[in-house]
C-alpha cells in the first residue's frame, strides 16, 4: 500500500507539470475585441449542437446586467496558436449574438441579427428589448462585464484536444458521449463531420436501423455511422484494448481519432460503400434488417438489435461486389440463418462486454459472409 501511494505521488507530479495553465479575468469588450481579430475560435458549426434556447440567453444575460458570477471559460491554446474555446461556448455564442455579431458559419462574415431579449424574473422589463434597442448605459454594463478566463495550453495533436474538451464538459446541458464526439469532431475536421451528418438522413440507413425519436436526439444514429467505419477496418487492433473492462464510448473515442488521423481512409470512397451496403439492405430487408430472424414465423421480429449490426457489416462490406450481383438471394437467406449459427450465438450473448461482443462479431462476420463459403 505504501508502494502504491508513493508511486500515485510520482504520477501525480509528472502528470501536473505536463498541464500548464494561466488564469485571469477579462472585460467582455475586450474578448470580443480578440474575436473580432481572428483569434478566438469558436467554430460556428457547433451553433448546429447549440442546445440553449432564447430563455438561456436572456437569463445568462440578466446574470451579466445583475453582477453575478459566471463560471470560467476553458480554452485551449497550442503552442503560437489562436485561442479554442472547450467550455463555455454557449455563453461566448449568447454575448456575441445579443451584440449581433456572431458570424453565422466560418467561412463567412454575415452574422446573425441580435437576440430578442425573453421575459425575466429580476429583470421583466428587458422583455422585447434587443442589443439596438438596449439603452448605452445597459450596454455598458454588458460590455465592462469580466468573465473568468482559464487558458490550458495543450499539445499540438487531436488527442489532447479530445481529452481536455472531454473532461471540461461542465455545461449546464449535460451532453450524451456522441454529441461530445462530435463536437470535437467539427474542433478536428469539420469537413469529416458535414460528409457523415449527411449520411444520418440517407433513407435507406433511416429506415434500416429504425430506431426511436429519443435515440436520434441523442446522436446515436451518428454513433452507428463511426462504429461502422471502425468495424469495417481491416486494421483494428484489439490487442491495444483491455476489451473486458474498456468502455465502449472509450474505444469508440480512440477509434475515431485514428480514423481522423488516417490519409488512407478516404471518406468519399467510404460513404459511397456505405451507401452501396445500405441501399441492397434495405432492398432486401428494408427496416427489418437488424431485427432477430425467427424461424418457427419466418418472420423478423422486435426492435434494433446492435448485435445484429456488428454481425453484419464488416463482412457484407468487404464483398459488397458479390452481394450487389449473383449473390442477393444467397445473402439474404444467410441473414436468416446467421441467428441459429452457434458463434454468432455465443458473440451476441446477453451481459457480454461491448468490445468483447464487437471483436467476436467481427470475426464470425468476416468469415461467415465470405464469398467463397
Amino acid at each position: 500500500m505504501v508502494e502504491q501511494n508513493e508511486l500515485l505521488l510520482k504520477e501525480i507530479e509528472i502528470v501536473r507539470k505536463e498541464i500548464k495553465t494561466d488564469n485571469f479575468s477579462m472585460a467582455i469588450r475586450e474578448l470580443v475585441q480578440v474575436y473580432r481579430d481572428g483569434d478566438l475560435e469558436l467554430f460556428p458549426s457547433y451553433q448546429r449542437l447549440f442546445r440553449w434556447d432564447d430563455n438561456q440567453k436572456t437569463r445568462f444575460i440578466e446574470s451579466l446586467l445583475m453582477g453575478m458570477p459566471t463560471p470560467p471559460i476553458f480554452i485551449a491554446q497550442t503552442k503560437g496558436s489562436k485561442w479554442t474555446i472547450v467550455d463555455g461556448l454557449q455563453r461566448m455564442c449568447t454575448v456575441l449574438e445579443t451584440m449581433g455579431l456572431l458570424k453565422k458559419s466560418k467561412h463567412e462574415e454575415s452574422v446573425l441579427a441580435p437576440l430578442n431579449f425573453t421575459h425575466t424574473e429580476k429583470l421583466p422589463s428587458i422583455e422585447g428589448l434587443n442589443w439596438i434597442t438596449l439603452n448605452a448605459d445597459a450596454q455598458r454594463i454588458i460590455k465592462m462585464s469580466k468573465l473568468d478566463l482559464k487558458i490550458i495550453l495543450v499539445e499540438d495533436n487531436v488527442q489532447a484536444q479530445y481529452e481536455l474538451f472531454k473532461r471540461l464538459n461542465t455545461g449546464a446541458v449535460v451532453l450524451q458521449p456522441q454529441e461530445i464526439r462530435n463536437c470535437l469532431i467539427i474542433m478536428v475536421n469539420e469537413d469529416f463531420y458535414n460528409h457523415i451528418e449527411d449520411l444520418k438522413t440517407f433513407p435507406p440507413f433511416v429506415k434500416a436501423i429504425n430506431i426511436s425519436d429519443a435515440k436520434t436526439i441523442v446522436e446515436f444514429p451518428m454513433e452507428l455511422i463511426l462504429r461502422y467505419f471502425i468495424s469495417k477496418k481491416q486494421n483494428l487492433d484489439f490487442s491495444e484494448y483491455n476489451i473486458s473492462n474498456e468502455l465502449l464510448s472509450d474505444f469508440i473515442d480512440k477509434e475515431t481519432i485514428k480514423l481522423l488521423n488516417d490519409k488512407n481512409f478516404n471518406i468519399i470512397d467510404e460513404i459511397a460503400l456505405f451507401k452501396r451496403v445500405f441501399k441492397l439492405l434495405n432492398q432486401l430487408l428494408g427496416e427489418k434488417t437488424f431485427k432477430k430472424y425467427v424461424e418457427d414465423k419466418d418472420e423478423f421480429e422486435g426492435a434494433f438489435l446492435q448485435s445484429s449490426f456488428e454481425a453484419i457489416l464488416p463482412g457484407l462490406s468487404h464483398n459488397i461486389e458479390f452481394y450487389e450481383n449473383e449473390g442477393k438471394v444467397l445473402l439474404l437467406d444467410r441473414i436468416k440463418k446467421m441467428y441459429s449459427q452457434p458463434q454468432f450465438i455465443q458473440g451476441a450473448l446477453r451481459g457480454k462486454k461491448a468490445l468483447v461482443r464487437i471483436k467476436e462479431l467481427k470475426d464470425f462476420s468476416q468469415n461467415y459472409f465470405a464469398n467463397d463459403n
